[in-house]
Order: C-alpha cells, then sequence, then structure tokens
C-alpha cells in the first residue's frame, strides 16, 4: 500500500523563494502548496502571529521558521514560541531537503 504523501505549505513574501522551495520538495516527494500572499489580515500579521494561529488550530503542524533576519532576537523568539527548526536566507536546496527531512524524522520518532 502506498504511504500519503506528507503534505507541506511554503509561505514567504519573495516569489523566487517560494518557488525554490516548492521545486525541490515537490522533487522529493513531497505535496507541497506555495503561496506569497495570504488574506489581507494576514498580510498585516508577522511569522510569528502566523505561526501562533497555526498551531493554536494544528498543533501537531511541524513548523520551520525560513528567514533573512536570524538576529539573536529572532531565534530567541522562535526557539521560545517552539518552531521546529530555523532556515536562515539564503540557502541552498540541499539546506533546505536537509532541514524539512530532519524535522520530519524528528517528529515520526517524537510520536512513538
Amino acid at each position: 500500500m502506498n504511504q500519503p504523501r506528507l503534505r507541506i505549505l511554503i509561505v514567504d513574501d519573495a516569489g523566487p523563494v517560494v518557488v525554490l522551495c516548492v521545486n525541490v520538495l515537490q522533487a522529493l516527494g513531497y505535496a507541497v502548496k506555495g503561496a506569497n500572499r495570504g488574506e489581507t489580515a494576514v498580510e498585516l500579521l508577522t511569522g510569528f502571529d502566523v505561526y501562533h494561529q497555526a498551531k493554536t488550530l494544528h498543533p501537531e503542524l511541524a513548523v520551520v521558521l525560513v528567514t533573512g533576519h536570524g538576529s539573536p532576537e529572532v531565534v530567541t523568539e522562535a526557539n521560545r514560541l517552539g518552531f521546529d527548526s530555523i532556515l536562515l536566507k539564503p540557502f541552498t536546496s540541499e539546506e533546505l531537503r536537509g532541514t524539512v527531512e530532519k524535522v520530519l524524522t524528528d517528529r515520526k520518532q517524537d510520536s512513538r
């Protein structure tokens, strides 16, 4: 029996980053959707606000923070909130792949 493909949502305000992530992850066999614009209200939220709302609705979600602003304050806040990983821009396809695979492997082990 085929296992269902894991679903991944990519959201970033930079269109080329979304396209890159979608292409890399689809090539790895994931079911991927990408977006660089949300509803007007969501556009006013920070990435941390979106994270909080998503985790409230779906606490089982694995979430990676992708940021070009990897200041100590951002990293500390992301760790405090419970992001599964942080990927700093610019990143390579291999770094994206490694981060996603590690997060999903860690999640799978945690659910045992």
